[in-house]
């Protein structure tokens, strides 16, 4: 669904999103990323590459915490531009009320998301439209209005660890026809999201 450039692989080609590379090809077009605290792993699509610069769009405070970007850096055939965010925190008290809370305010529309469990982890997650008007985002409801964001909240069953998980995707340029299926991406940021594992 996000198979939207030609060309080689971005992951492997850029020496940055590299270094995060623990195994390369472990599905069809995408790789195993590992972390840099050493906590956890997931997918990592082939497609995309981890933003280096500026510094701020990776961050890691020693074992406990870690935030990083990736995208699509070429232009898309579609016209649409593809993003995803992580955060993942280790916390000494159990906040996940409180994460979940501030990421449902920041993405959900009236607060809409589903609950999933797995063996090792729970998944709250769900979609939204989002437009701007100006400075301003105005959340929608992904059922009358496409929707182009996709997030969630992993919360490891056995510990405080947790990773919050963001994707988007925009239109920059509309004569391309940003041709949008949005529920191919959700199961895109779905597959991401069951894909992490929490390590020992």
């Amino acid at each position: 669904m996000v198979k939207a450039i030609d060309g080689d692989a971005t992951a492997l080609n850029d020496s940055f999103t590299k270094e995060f590379i623990a195994e390369e090809w472990v599905e069809d077009e995408f790789h195993l990323f590992e972390s840099k605290t050493g906590q956890y792993r997931m997918l990592f699509p082939d497609q995309f590459q981890m933003v280096s610069d500026p510094p701020e769009f990776y961050g890691r405070r020693g074992y406990g915490f870690e935030n990083w970007v990736a995208q699509i850096y070429e232009d898309t055939q579609d016209g649409v531009s593809y993003r995803v965010k992580i955060s993942f925190r280790d916390n000494e008290a159990d906040l996940s009320d409180n994460i979940l809370s501030l990421m449902l305010n920041n993405y959900a529309y009236e607060n809409q998301h589903k609950e999933m469990k797995l063996d090792d982890t729970t998944i709250y997650h769900g979609l939204s439209h989002s437009s701007l008007n100006g400075t301003t985002a105005t959340t929608k409801d992904p059922k009358e209005h496409k929707a182009n964001r996709f997030f969630g909240l992993v919360l490891d069953q056995h510990s405080n660890r947790s990773v919050e998980f963001f994707y988007s995707t925009n239109c920059f340029k509309e004569e391309l026809g940003c041709a949008l299926n949005p529920e191919e991406h959700y199961e895109f940021a779905l597959k991401l999201m069951k894909s992490i594992e929490f390590l020992d």
